[in-house]
């Protein structure tokens, strides 16, 4: 049941999830997508762990931000100054700017790019008919066309942001993307694993980048394939036993 308080306007067929109003538009709500959100499972993981992971002044980026949905859930933390919403398909932003304005959200800035720690230039993404499986990466899944984006330098964005978060979505190419990234700023990375496309090899490399970045696996605010790393701080935080 959609809240009208959620929004000014509520387009009629949108749907609801985590407070999140998200208008109809069969472009880019398939299916499939209409049917995770129906049925409580769109995002849901990472819906439940953003409370937990964000601290006061937190500077978030957001790569891989899709339709808007987990940046408006960041944006409505109090304790989250400012998101920057990184997506590679140029056919989303158009939506998430919709869905960010009937949500109310003022804490967003939106980028279509693909960032990377090599020369600023363009790269293929590989667009896919649910909107969630789109990637750089011509498979494992049949694509429906590609599209060239421009790349940004990962290192230069978290610099110029002063980001302390990153919340990172973005089908298998997270087993990549920090390597030799500088990451002194940013103490915690949150994001979801993608072994269908990576295999095991690809979360191993994943993990042993981050670890080598002075991060550690947080299995308190971890589950299955959305995890949270966090660089330790001056004293280690002991999780009281509870039987």
């Amino acid at each position: 049941m959609i809240d009208p308080a959620a929004a000014d306007f509520v387009p009629e067929g949108s749907l609801q999830a985590a407070g999140v109003v998200i208008p109809p538009d069969p472009a880019v709500i398939t299916p499939a997508i209409r049917a995770a959100i129906l049925d409580g499972r769109f995002e849901a993981e990472e819906s439940r762990q953003i409370p937990g992971i964000v601290r006061p002044g937190d500077r978030v980026l957001e790569i891989g931000a899709g339709i808007g949905f987990i940046s408006t859930l960041l944006a409505r933390q109090p304790r989250v100054a400012l998101v920057v919403a990184v997506e590679a398909n140029p056919h989303l932003i158009g939506y998430m700017t919709r869905l960010h304005a009937l949500n109310r959200v003022r804490k967003v800035r939106r980028i279509n790019a693909v960032l990377s720690n090599g020369p600023e230039a363009s790269a293929t993404f590989y667009l896919r008919r649910d909107f969630w499986m789109g990637s750089l990466a011509a498979g494992p899944n049949p694509y429906v066309g590609t599209v060239e984006v421009p790349t940004m330098n990962l290192d230069s964005l978290l610099r110029a942001e002063a980001i302390d978060l990153v919340v990172c979505d973005v089908e298998g190419a997270e087993s990549a993307l920090f390597d030799g990234a500088d990451l002194s700023g940013v103490d915690r990375v949150f994001l979801e694993l993608h072994d269908h496309v990576t295999g095991l090899s690809g979360v191993r490399r994943l993990f042993a980048t981050l670890a080598g970045h002075g991060f550690v696996y947080d299995p308190r605010h971890s589950l299955g394939s959305v995890v949270l790393f966090q660089k330790l701080g001056a004293a280690d935080i002991v999780r009281p036993y509870a039987g």
